[in-house]
């Protein structure tokens, strides 16, 4: 029965950190605009096409914006004589800040320092080496609340890098 006693107050410890471990991953799955930005900013600079998923309808229709622009960035590297992995960057510092904000739509405008990332490990590498270059980026973006989830219109970054 003495033995009985010990466990319990352990089974009760396990049960509540895991009941704490489903809500903070609930509440971390929580869009917001902030997140958003960032995750889309990050995807468009690597050209990834998952940027795909934080879209507005209009920019979204059939995957032509983006496979545009990829598209664009891959002609890009081709005419340079490199594969498309050299245009990649990632960002060292990136920043986003709220310019305006009502219940609908949201603007941040966007500050950060890019490196080339032809593979993340040669970025790190680079950094600390301070070997590669450093490319600023400046921008705005807009966000719109669509279908209870916020997404990205209008001229993300001008699609120019």
């Amino acid at each position: 029965m003495d033995s009985q006693n010990r466990i319990v107050p352990f089974v009760i410890v396990i049960v509540i950190a895991l009941f704490l471990q489903l809500a903070f991953v609930a509440a971390d799955c929580r869009q917001t605009p902030l997140r958003v930005a960032k995750q889309f900013t990050e995807d468009f600079f690597y050209l990834d096409a998952d940027m795909q998923n934080y879209l507005c309808e209009s920019l979204a229709a059939d995957g032509e914006w983006v496979d545009q622009y990829l598209s664009g960035k891959k002609a890009e590297a081709a005419r340079r004589g490199l594969s498309t992995n050299y245009l990649r960057r990632m960002f060292t510092e990136l920043n986003l800040k709220t310019v305006h904000q009502n219940e609908n739509s949201i603007e941040f405008h966007v500050e950060g320092i890019t490196r080339v990332a032809i593979n993340p490990a040669f970025m790190v590498i680079g950094k600390l080496f301070r070997i590669g270059k450093n490319y600023p980026v400046e921008a705005t973006l807009d966000l719109v609340k669509e279908d209870n989830g916020w997404k990205v219109c209008g001229t993300p970054f001008d699609r120019a890098l």
